[in-house]
C-alpha cells in the first residue's frame, strides 16, 4: 500500500472520489436516513439536497449544511456502535453516498489517500458532533435507569472480543456447560457464524453484561441451524430470515432489563434489514416467555451441544413487531 503524500486527497475532491466506489442512494422528502435508537453498519455522506436533525426530548431541531466534503450522517453509531443518537429526515430531494465496512475495506487496499481523507474528516466531525452531544447532555438530565445499560453492535475486534468471553463466562464458567467452540486458553467462545454475524452487547458503566448475536442466511452459509430451526420451508428463506444465537447475560443481571434491551435492539435491526422471519432456540423454560411476544414452534424439538433440549422458534416480525415492542417496552 502506497499512500501519495505529496497530493493528499482534498475535502472539496473526497465526494467525486468516492463516488467511483460507493453505492449513491436517493431519498425523497419524508424519508428517514436515521431512526433515533437504532443501530446501523452503514452511514452516508450527504453531497445534496437538505436533511432535518432531531434530537428528541423537547430540544431544537437542526437544518446543518451540506460543506464541500458532504455531510456526514451516522459516523459516530457506524464507528464505535452506538445507537443512532437523533433521527434524520430528508427535507428536499436528497442524493447520498453510502458507506460501509466493505467500502473502507476496498478504500484502503485500493485508494488508501481516499480512506485517509474520509477518516480524517470523519474524526473531525464526530469530535465536534461529541462536544455539541455533551454539551446539550450537561442541560439536559437523563434518567439514570435509562442511562445505565445500553446496547451496542460490536464494530471492532475488540468489542467481539468481548463478546465472545462473556459467552465463555456464562456457559462454560457459570453454567458449567461444555461447547465444542470454547477456547479455554482464550476463555473465549467463539465459532464460524462469528465470521460475518452482527453481535451486539450490553454493557453497564462500561461493562460487557450480555450479547447476542444475529447471522443473515443472505450474508452466510449457517450451516446445520438451516435444518434445525425448518429454516428452508419458509418462503421468506434466505432472502429476509434471521436466526439469533450466543444470547446471554450475566447471572447477577439477569433480572435487569439487558436482555430486553438486546432483544429489542435485535428485533430493530432485523427489521430495518427488510428481515421478515426470525429464528431463535430456546430451552424449555423459557419457551412460555417467548411464546408471550410472538414467537411460534418453528421444527421439533432438539439436543443443542451447549444448551441441552431446545425448542426451535420463529417469529413474523411484519405481523408481530408492534405487539413485541409493546410488550418489551412495558417490562423494561
Amino acid at each position: 500500500m502506497t499512500i501519495d503524500v505529496a497530493n493528499p486527497v482534498s475535502r472539496e475532491d473526497l465526494p467525486e472520489r468516492l463516488q467511483v466506489r460507493c453505492e449513491s442512494v436517493n431519498f425523497a422528502p419524508g424519508d428517514k436516513l436515521r431512526q433515533k435508537g437504532q443501530h446501523y453498519s452503514t452511514m452516508y455522506l450527504v453531497t445534496s439536497g437538505r436533511v432535518e436533525i432531531d434530537l428528541g426530548k423537547g430540544k431544537d431541531k437542526l437544518e446543518p449544511p451540506v460543506g464541500p466534503a458532504g455531510l456526514a450522517v451516522g459516523e459516530i453509531g457506524f464507528l464505535r456502535g452506538l445507537p443512532a443518537t437523533a433521527t434524520v429526515t430528508a427535507l428536499s430531494d436528497v442524493t447520498a453516498l453510502k458507506l460501509d465496512d466493505a467500502v473502507l475495506t476496498r478504500l484502503e487496499v485500493e485508494a488508501p489517500e481516499v480512506a485517509v481523507a474520509l477518516l480524517r474528516f470523519l474524526g473531525e466531525t464526530a469530535e465536534e458532533r461529541t462536544s455539541q452531544n455533551i454539551q446539550i447532555a450537561a442541560t439536559s438530565p437523563s434518567p439514570e435507569k435509562e442511562q445505565s445499560i445500553r446496547v451496542l453492535l460490536c464494530r471492532n475486534k475488540d468489542m467481539l472480543t468481548d463478546a465472545q468471553r462473556l459467552r465463555y463466562r456464562v456457559y462454560c464458567e457459570e453454567l458449567g456447560r461444555s461447547s465444542p467452540h470454547a477456547h479455554h486458553d482464550r476463555k473465549v467462545l467463539a465459532d464460524d457464524l462469528d465470521q460475518f454475524g452482527h453481535s451486539f452487547i450490553a454493557v453497564e458503566n462500561e461493562r460487557p453484561i450480555g450479547t447476542l448475536r444475529a447471522n443473515r442466511p443472505s450474508e452466510g452459509a449457517v450451516g446445520i441451524l438451516e435444518s434445525l430451526y425448518n429454516m428452508t420451508s419458509s418462503e421468506f428463506h434466505p432472502a429476509k430470515t434471521i436466526v439469533c444465537t450466543k444470547f446471554v447475560i450475566l447471572n447477577e443481571k439477569r433480572t435487569s432489563s439487558a436482555g430486553i434491551k438486546l432483544v429489542a435492539a435485535f428485533a430493530r435491526f432485523s427489521v430495518q434489514h427488510n428481515v421478515r422471519e426470525c429464528y431463535i432456540d430456546c430451552i424449555p423454560s423459557l419457551r412460555p416467555y417467548y411464546m408471550a411476544i410472538g414467537f411460534r414452534t418453528a421444527g421439533e424439538k432438539f439436543l443443542h451441544r451447549e444448551n441441552g433440549p431446545s425448542y426451535p422458534l420463529k417469529i413474523d416480525l411484519e405481523k408481530s413487531m408492534a405487539r413485541m415492542e409493546r410488550i418489551l417496552l412495558t417490562q423494561s
